[in-house]
């Protein structure tokens, strides 16, 4: 069983940003992750168990102070007695079990917040993945607002000169102003996303953009894992209280001192020894050793559906996040075909080769494709978190300076 110090976490959990920064008004993925260190407020909140683990230690490692006892006796008659005593229980028998009991227990306590720590790792990815996407969204709706703006706004200049009848520019028109509407909600929810970001990381600046996570390389998380590590230790730290248990045999209290007596004109003096020993007849930490062997059953049942719901959440999450990531992938290749597709239908159009429905419907084509490779794309990084959860360890992803998604500009209101 390995110790996971505190200081330990921070090569294995928290990310550090080298090389070239991003632009000032762009943040990765990488970059709000570097603010989750030691230092965070979320990781000091949850240190307490492991200091109180320690401490635990530190209390069964002590040995009992001496007693230091002074007795005067003075009756009324000839004979005065004055006795100086020090006494000092001996260590129990069961010290060495029960000091790698409360070790073993510390190693619970700082596996337990490894997997803490991991999961606030993974929910500050989610509220950045959801940021990103809600960004992403929101420039897509806009540049598609804009679009169709334009082309309402070129035929109602042909109306006016009377080309058209007008009916084109009124349903584009309309299709701006339903883009708008659309584009306002969205625009909220990025707000709102950016307030939730800001909580785990103050020094985001108003301008700073959200480059949308690209997909990682599917890990297959082997090796240990945080809860099988507490399960682990919890089963050791049982056994060995087991053990302490049957150690019921207490040593002898130590008693050693001085003792002067006064007879009328003459005195006394010498050395006092003796020791006072609990004699186990009735009391032989029956209770305690009736816990500690329930104690261990428990931790090692705990154990085994511990390492079965690792193994089988390993396979199903990474199975999961390849099927998504493959989908997504595909779905982000056929968005550059669809930009082709809109400047097409946009030139059919401006050439009376199709009319305003024509154009809506390949618009609204190529927005629905838009949408679902993003709607993909925030599936397969929830996926990927949940394959890190299980996996017990960051699955540090790659780190881009700049977005990578491509936009179809295509939208229907």
């Amino acid at each position: 069983m390995h110790r996971l110090a505190v200081a330990g976490l921070a090569p294995v959990l928290f990310t550090a940003i080298a090389g070239a920064q991003s632009p000032p008004s762009v943040i990765t993925e990488a970059e709000f992750l570097s603010a989750l260190d030691e230092a965070h407020p979320a990781v000091l909140a949850r240190q307490r168990q492991v200091a109180d683990a320690q401490a635990n230690i530190v209390a069964a490692s002590t040995l009992a102070n001496p007693q230091l006892g002074v007795m005067s006796e003075d009756p009324s008659g000839p004979v005065r007695q004055l006795d100086v005593l020090l006494s000092w229980e001996l260590p129990r028998l069961s010290r060495g079990p029960e000091i790698h009991a409360a070790e073993r227990e510390a190693d619970v306590a700082e596996a337990q917040l490894f997997e803490e720590v991991l999961e606030l790792r993974i929910t500050m990815r989610q509220i950045y993945a959801g940021w990103a996407v809600s960004t992403a969204r929101s420039e897509r709706l806009g540049a598609q607002a804009s679009r169709v703006a334009d082309l309402a706004n070129r035929e109602r200049s042909r109306a006016q000169k009377g080309e058209t009848s007008g009916l084109e520019a009124h349903q584009l028109t309309l299709a701006a102003s339903g883009l708008r509407a659309r584009l306002a909600l969205a625009e909220a929810l990025a707000v709102s996303s950016r307030a939730a970001a800001r909580v785990w990381r103050s020094d985001i600046e108003e301008d700073a953009s959200p480059v949308l996570p690209p997909l990682p390389t599917a890990t297959d998380p082997i090796g240990s894992h945080p809860r099988m590590d507490a399960a682990l230790a919890e089963l050791a730290a049982a056994n060995l209280a087991s053990k302490a248990a049957g150690r019921y045999v207490l040593l002898p209290e130590l008693v050693g001192g001085w003792q002067r007596q006064e007879v009328g004109p003459e005195s006394f003096e010498g050395p006092v020894l003796g020791l006072a020993w609990a004699v186990p007849v009735f009391a032989r930490n029956q209770a305690q050793r009736s816990q500690a062997d329930a104690r261990t059953l428990a931790a090692e049942a705990n154990l085994e559906m511990v390492r079965r719901e690792v193994e089988a959440g390993r396979a199903g999450a990474l199975a999961a996040y390849r099927h998504l990531a493959k989908a997504a992938l595909e779905a982000a290749e056929s968005m550059g075909a669809n930009e082709r597709m809109l400047a097409g239908a946009v030139a059919a159009f401006g050439h009376g080769e199709a009319d305003v429905t024509d154009l809506l419907a390949m618009f609204r084509l190529a927005f629905d494709s838009d949408m679902t490779a993003l709607d993909l794309h925030e599936a397969a990084l929830a996926a990927h978190r949940k394959l890190e959860r299980v996996a017990g360890r960051a699955l540090e992803p790659p780190q881009p300076t700049q977005p990578t998604q491509p936009t179809s500009q295509g939208a229907m209101p």
